[in-house]
């Protein structure tokens, strides 16, 4: 591969939902510019707003100013025209294996042969997508996390070449983000797995009747220090997107412990996905979790 991407200029990325709009976010505040494209007409109109108030919440952070960053990012009804002359292109695509290679497949074929793929997949190892892109040595797994994390797990997969890692390292670096790069590919994430297994050991101790998901967070904050658990975590990420995940790991194992729980499932089909419909394991905004007495109140 003797092309790389330097100092990157413009970013485009496919799926416009919460990762979507992370990205865009996180670019437009380091001077990148961010096109966001998605196949949904209401969830592109809702993610300019959207990054818009991530920015002016963060508009200390941000390394241009805030009318600056605002202008950096835009909207796209058409794939081909988001990608044309980007020099990375994210897929944020819902978890779903043949839907994100239907949709590589139409980024590697429109975005410029210079060009850079990464997935954001949460689960799907590298190998199982990159021959979609038609350009396997230039493709890569980022995970990104919220937008006060900076950590983001690079996991290449067998074909990737090194310079493709490098570029993925300079590129987060640019952002002010702090890249994780896996030695070898496994299904998840090195780290990611770690949370997984948290998730995963929350939702049973839910679905079992040990705790609540007020008092393993409360636990979990008292122990840890942090501001907020894991049930609170998955409300940010979305309780359908944490149910695709593992449904992901059920299919590839058979284990049945993997299969989400049906309490899960019930709470997706009331509409309670957490932050993003304003209900999940607390109710948004303003969650319980936030108030100042939450962790020692006598009503806990």
């Amino acid at each position: 591969m003797s092309e790389a991407v330097g100092v990157v200029r413009t970013v485009a990325i496919v799926g416009a939902g919460t990762m979507g709009r992370r990205i865009a976010y996180g670019c437009a505040a380091r001077g990148v510019r961010a096109r966001l494209h998605d196949v949904s007409g209401a969830a592109l109109a809702e993610a300019l707003p959207a990054v818009h108030l991530l920015l002016e919440a963060d508009a200390e952070r941000s390394g241009a100013t805030l009318a600056e960053a605002r202008s950096l990012v835009e909207t796209c009804d058409d794939l081909e025209a988001c990608v044309r002359d980007a020099d990375w292109v994210i897929e944020t695509v819902p978890e779903d294996l043949e839907l994100k290679r239907v949709v590589l497949a139409r980024i590697g074929a429109a975005a410029p042969s210079t060009a850079l793929i990464a997935s954001n997949t949460s689960s799907l190892p590298g190998s199982w997508l990159a021959e979609s892109t038609g350009r396997p040595a230039r493709f890569t797994n980022m995970n990104f996390g919220t937008p006060e994390h900076l950590k983001v797990e690079v996991m290449g997969h067998p074909g990737t070449a090194p310079e493709t890692t490098e570029a993925a390292k300079r590129f987060l670096r640019q952002l002010g983000l702090v890249p994780i790069v896996a030695r070898r590919e496994i299904q998840g994430y090195p780290t990611n797995r770690i949370w997984r297994a948290i998730k995963k050991e929350a939702l049973h101790l839910i679905a079992g009747g040990y705790l609540s998901a007020e008092e393993i967070d409360r636990a979990w904050m008292l122990d840890w220090g942090t501001p907020i658990g894991p049930c609170g975590l998955m409300d940010a990420v979305g309780l359908d997107v944490i149910r695709d995940i593992e449904n992901v790991y059920h299919e590839a194992s058979g284990d049945p412990s993997d299969r989400p729980p049906e309490f899960l499932e019930r709470m997706i089909e009331r509409g309670e996905l957490g932050v993003k419909s304003g209900k999940g394991f607390y109710t948004y905004p303003s969650p319980a979790f936030e108030r100042e007495d939450w962790l020692t109140s006598p009503d806990a």
